[in-house]
């Protein structure tokens, strides 16, 4: 990990969880209950114990994954206040059609839905449209940014939606539709595996990747971002 941001910055520092059961070729009731498996909770104990700050705040998203994920670091440090946002992972499929699959099961439906490349679209009353996702990055942004200068956060959540701020981050003109066409691809280039962590720092309401500092480069619309 980096050196800790200067007192003038807010340390941020977001983190996958740890490896889930359905990462492993396993069944899941459903996206919110799917927990870590033996080696996720050995990954998320690792990773409290490497972690060279003291945090000032814990953000967790609401999937038992990453709650499990929090707990070494909680646990390492009792008294950092904890608060839960909206910042889940991405449900764009219909999770009533979809309960006790595996991720290979529901692979032909997921590339049906990144090809209708509508993302307005929802594929159902349990789902999520991908604007309303990008909506849910964008105002954990905005918090993120309004941090209390001089902090180390620790924000617990889930690949996809880290994807999402950082594309939000490089692309802030683009539209929804343009973000969708080219979030996957994105994605694959650019993998968060389990408990893989960004960096950013925020300084004067601004907030800034600073880890990794070898994203690849990456065009979208004709605009090549320089991350």
């Amino acid at each position: 990990m980096t050196e800790p941001a200067s007192p003038a910055s807010t340390r941020i520092i977001l983190v996958r969880h740890g490896q889930s059961v359905t990462n492993a070729g396993g069944r899941a009731t459903d996206q919110v209950s799917n927990p870590l498996t033996e080696l996720g909770r050995a990954q998320s104990r690792d990773f409290a114990e490497r972690l060279d700050c003291k945090p000032t705040l814990f953000v967790t998203s609401s999937f038992l994954r990453a709650q499990q994920t929090s707990e070494p670091l909680r646990e390492r440090f009792p008294d950092v206040p904890v608060e839960e946002w909206p910042i889940h992972e991405f449900s764009f499929l219909n999770s009533a059609l979809h309960r006790g699959t595996s991720e290979a099961d529901r692979e032909p439906h997921v590339i049906a839905y990144w090809r209708r490349e509508d993302p307005a679209y929802m594929d159902g009353p349990e789902a999520e449209s991908f604007s309303l996702f990008l909506d849910r990055a964008r105002e954990a942004i905005r918090r993120l940014a309004s941090s209390n200068p001089g902090g180390c956060v620790v924000v617990f959540t889930h690949g996809f939606f880290m994807q999402a701020i950082r594309l939000v981050l490089l692309f802030p003109d683009a539209t929804d539709a343009e973000l969708m066409a080219n979030f996957r691809r994105f994605h694959l280039l650019n993998l968060i595996q389990n408990i893989g962590s960004l960096e950013f720092e925020v300084r004067d309401g601004k907030i800034q990747l600073i880890k990794p500092l070898h994203q690849r480069d990456f065009t979208l619309q004709g605009a090549t971002s320089h991350a």
